[in-house]
């Protein structure tokens, strides 16, 4: 038997090999954590869209005032929740019956969450991010029609979400005045199109 056949790397080769893996992970890392945030961002943002778009759903078959509502200051925590027939558009969440809830610890840390009631401000998309943080107990009730109550005074219409680290993306959630929900990417290179509907206009 020819013990020559079985040749295995030199020390030389391995190191060589090792040193073009190490330089291909430095460079790929940064790429990989943005990415990571950017996919952190947009899971935030439509959870997001989906609990606004059930409590939406609910308060039209439960023919009542549910409640959509941000439940940590300026993270994506948040709450549905069915409140009593005598609550306003600001009734929080404390107390009710709760129907559906979120933690951003699983799939949307580190994401920070930003919020209008302005209805200027569902105009500036693109333009203009938000900077203001989202309070805890701030939120949006649809009412058995699935109209946000107290729109443009009480109500959350516009919810942006994003990271602080440079190049992190922004999605941004608006309400209607007739309730429709509706997700978009900011980003400036993504235009609002019949091609590209995710883009903000």
């Amino acid at each position: 038997m020819n013990a020559l056949g079985h040749r295995g790397f030199t020390l030389v080769e391995l190191m060589v090999t090792l040193t073009i893996l190490a330089i291909l992970v430095t460079l790929g890392a940064p790429s990989y954590e943005q990415w990571i945030r950017n996919t952190r961002i947009r899971n935030a943002s439509e959870s997001i869209q989906n609990g606004l778009r059930s409590a939406r759903n609910e308060a039209a078959q439960r023919n009542t005032n549910v409640r959509f509502e941000l439940t940590t200051a300026a993270v994506a925590d948040w709450a549905v929740c069915v409140l009593p027939a005598a609550a306003t558009a600001s009734t929080p969440c404390g107390g009710a019956v709760p129907i559906e809830q979120f933690s951003s610890k699983g799939g949307a840390g580190s994401v920070q969450i930003y919020g209008s009631k302005n209805v200027a401000d569902l105009g500036t998309l693109k333009t203009a991010p938000l900077t203001a943080a989202v309070a805890a107990a701030s939120g949006v009730t649809f009412n058995a029609l699935g109209r946000p109550l107290g729109y443009g005074a009480t109500s959350l219409l516009r919810i942006d979400a994003t990271a602080a680290a440079a190049g992190s993306r922004r999605y941004v959630t608006t309400i209607t005045a007739g309730g429709t929900v509706r997700m978009c990417d900011a980003d400036p290179n993504l235009a609002f199109s019949a091609t590209s509907p995710q883009g903000c206009q």
